[in-house]
């Protein structure tokens, strides 16, 4: 997962589309309903703009930055977990002997 991203061209036409739909829907709007729709617009491109930043991010999902998952306590936690099932067993063996 952590190496595969995205395709330049999809991500690419991707922004590029968003881009221009922004545009358009700006001048669309401010033309039809006038200095009204500016916050409502800025509300809409900053969800917009959001989900496309969050799609970058989950590109990429095993980062050591803040938003990222937390791939090393994960593997922590899974180690001390098969640790403890090993110990449990050797235990389970230990009795079965006596």
């Amino acid at each position: 997962i952590n190496s595969t991203p995205l395709p330049f061209a999809y991500v690419a036409h991707l922004r590029t589309f968003l881009m221009i739909y922004l545009a358009l829907l700006h001048v669309e709007t401010t033309a039809h309903f006038g200095w009204v729709s500016i916050l409502p617009l800025f509300a809409t491109s900053w969800g917009l703009l959001g989900i496309e930043a969050a799609s970058v991010e989950c590109e990429r999902p095993f980062r050591w930055s803040s938003n990222h998952l937390p791939l090393g306590k994960m593997c922590i936690v899974v180690a001390k977990n098969v640790s403890q099932t090993l110990d449990d067993v050797k235990i389970g063996i230990r009795r079965r002997r006596r």
